[in-house]
């Protein structure tokens, strides 16, 4: 099968698509396909500061269960 074909009739197929939980599944691909590791790494926190906000975290919940 050539591969534009398959192409066309996959965006006729998602075009007519209604059930919810499919597009779903189709978005999760999609983000795993153009997923950045190095853009997203560059959003994240430094390891110092994860540290706090555990140690915060553990220590608030410390004090509710006491």
């Amino acid at each position: 099968m050539d591969l534009s074909t398959s192409k066309k009739e996959l965006i006729d197929w998602v075009s007519n698509l209604e059930d919810e939980s499919t597009i779903l599944i189709l978005e999760g691909i999609k983000r795993n396909a153009t997923f950045n590791f190095d853009e997203e790494f560059k959003k994240g926190i430094p390891l110092e500061e994860a540290r706090e906000r555990s140690l915060k975290k553990i220590r608030e919940m410390w004090k509710k269960s006491s």
